[in-house]
């Protein structure tokens, strides 16, 4: 028990020091980019003209990455948001007891589910009706059920940003208790008829995998167009200065 509990205080500590790690090798890489190039910067200009323009350089470049993770999702774990995904609203005995009302017609009006859809809404199920603690928890593991059908009404395209909420309906029901001979493959699981059925019913949330480039890229265009004016300010202001140099001084009276 003893050593038990070194490896897991070793762990931490390995854990905290590996954060710590990555924190600084993140703030030095950083320094060192933008540093070195703000020095160079300062060199030639001077230190607020420096700063300025490394800083209009900096704003400006990531403006235009998140402008590019906003509109191409890059394969990379670039910036982003929740990605579309089904929540399960309800689970009910019958659709018609159903609180979406949408989900009350999906015996008349609902659409059958292809296969990759079915597995997604699969994974959803199966970790809401096996999970502890769960109000929808209706069996102790994922074998313990079989599909029966799945089906998806609603959807589309509203209006300019807007959709119509999709819903779908997967319809559970317990699975038959089989008895597998020794050295026998076991049968494909079915449906036990004796056992109730069950219809879980979910909304496809739309995520927002574009809201996160979309506040960066927006953030840093306004730090950019700041820096800009506050360039140009500096450089009207200078050139007034200039001005007031050359003008003669009036002549006396």
């Amino acid at each position: 028990m003893g050593l038990g509990i070194l490896a897991a205080e070793a762990t931490k500590h390995l854990d905290l020091v590996g954060k710590l790690r990555g924190y600084f090798i993140v703030v030095f890489a950083v320094g060192l980019f933008c540093g070195s190039i703000y020095m160079l910067l300062a060199t030639n200009l001077g230190a607020r003209l420096g700063f300025l323009v490394a800083f209009a350089s900096l704003s400006g470049f990531l403006m235009l990455l998140g402008l590019i993770w906003f509109t191409n999702l890059t394969p990379l774990n670039a910036l982003h948001g929740a990605a579309p995904h089904y929540v399960v609203k309800e689970v009910v005995d019958k659709p018609a007891l159903a609180k979406t009302e949408k989900a009350r017609d999906i015996e008349k009006a609902g659409i059958p589910l292809d296969t990759a859809a079915q597995g997604e809404i699969k994974a959803t199920v199966d970790s809401v009706v096996t999970a502890e603690g769960n109000r929808f928890k209706l069996y102790s593991n994922a074998t313990d059920y079989v599909v029966v059908n799945a089906e998806k009404i609603g959807g589309g395209g509203e209006s300019f940003f807007r959709h119509r909420a999709l819903y779908a309906v997967m319809a559970i029901q317990g699975a038959k208790t089989v008895e597998v001979l020794p050295g026998g493959a076991p049968p494909a699981p079915a449906a036990d008829p004796a056992k109730p059925a069950h219809y879980v019913v979910l909304e496809r949330n739309l995520g927002a995998m574009r809201q996160p480039p979309l506040i960066m890229s927006t953030a840093f265009a306004i730090l950019f167009a700041l820096s800009i004016y506050v360039m140009h300010a500096m450089e009207r202001a200078e050139q007034k200065a200039k001005a007031a140099d050359l003008e003669p001084a009036p002549a006396p009276a």
